[in-house]
């Protein structure tokens, strides 16, 4: 028989590897994680059909074929058992809040929230179309297979449908972190809350538990960090566990350097798909303008502007084999 002191010991050692495994989890997203034993600069990512992300501070060049060190997570997450820290004070319920409608939301599988983050995850192409992995994947980790532009694994019938139940998760998950940022008297801008949101989707305990995304975005504005560098270090240090001081992203090889190497490029994914949404809600927008201004002219008036716009907006042949040459 094990001595009592030998089973405490067994205990702690089991639920120190179940608390490190939940903050870890990524929902069933795509690892692009660098392995733990590959400086940050050193290594390469790729995404499912679409363009290479690359970081802000560094270029990272797109391999032809995937390559993926998977978390070590041994069994899939499920939304009504993630496992509660040793000893710290456990975080708000997503489904204690009700979901708030946002513009960020608005659109579902085409909203803000599902292009930048499936942008993250490899699912979605910078301009919003849906790559192969957006049709289902198998998850490098636990061999799950992963649905819609979210990666979701948690049992779906269709991508659509995939989309539409992370969706309402991460609007709940979205007003914890509205809350959490009320309370320390954090305006959130729109790349931060972005990037929570997508952390949350990432890995939920880092982006939602106590000392997590939000506090630790008040700590780099304390510390005169701004902007994305805010962001960025906010986003890496969510993996600190602050009772033990140690990193908990097994995937991530639990490198400070390779977890702050994943969140830039997930950061500038982001940004990039946030860009590329801004200018076609802008050019939307003008279309409208033009067509509302055309409307409120006379009949004759209204046809001429008619024709006159469909020319300009169509080169004629004979110009378009000029330019050819």
């Amino acid at each position: 028989m094990k001595s009592p002191s030998l089973l405490a010991f067994s205990l702690l050692a089991l639920l120190s590897t179940a608390h490190q495994a939940a903050r870890a989890d990524n929902g069933g997203a795509i690892d692009f994680a660098v392995a733990a034993n590959v400086p940050a600069s050193a290594s390469s990512t790729s995404t499912l059909d679409s363009p290479s992300t690359a970081p802000v501070s560094a270029s990272v060049s797109a391999s032809p074929a995937l390559s993926f060190i998977p978390p070590a997570v041994s069994a899939p997450p499920t939304e009504a058992s993630s496992p509660t820290p040793v000893a710290r004070e456990a975080a708000p319920s997503p489904q204690a809040v009700a979901p708030a409608t946002t513009n960020i939301f608005a659109g579902g599988s085409d909203s803000l929230v599902a292009r930048t983050v499936g942008h993250a995850e490899g699912t979605r192409t910078p301009n919003g179309s849906k790559t192969r992995a957006y049709y289902g994947h198998s998850d490098p980790g636990n061999g799950v297979w992963n649905l819609g532009s979210f990666s979701y694994q948690h049992g779906a019938k269709s991508p659509e449908e995939a989309d539409e139940k992370q969706l309402q998760r991460l609007q709940g998950q979205a007003d914890v972190i509205r809350q959490k940022a009320d309370s320390h008297r954090l305006n959130l801008s729109l790349e931060e809350e972005l990037n929570a949101i997508d952390l949350a989707n990432q890995a939920p305990l880092a982006a939602l538990d106590t000392l997590g995304y939000v506090e630790r975005l008040k700590q780099a504005r304390d510390r005169g960090l701004t902007g994305s560098e805010a962001v960025l270090w906010a986003r890496t240090q969510s993996y600190r566990n602050p009772r033990t001081g140690r990193w908990e992203a097994p995937g991530l090889g639990n490198t400070e350097g390779n977890i702050s190497h994943d969140q830039n490029r997930r950061q500038t994914a982001i940004a990039r798909a946030l860009d590329v949404y801004q200018q076609q809600t802008l050019a939307r927008r003008k279309e409208e303008e033009q067509q509302d201004k055309i409307a409120d002219k006379p009949p004759a008036e209204k046809v001429a502007d008619q024709i006159i716009f469909q020319d300009l907006s169509q080169p004629k042949p004979g110009a378009m084999a000029q330019a050819m040459h």
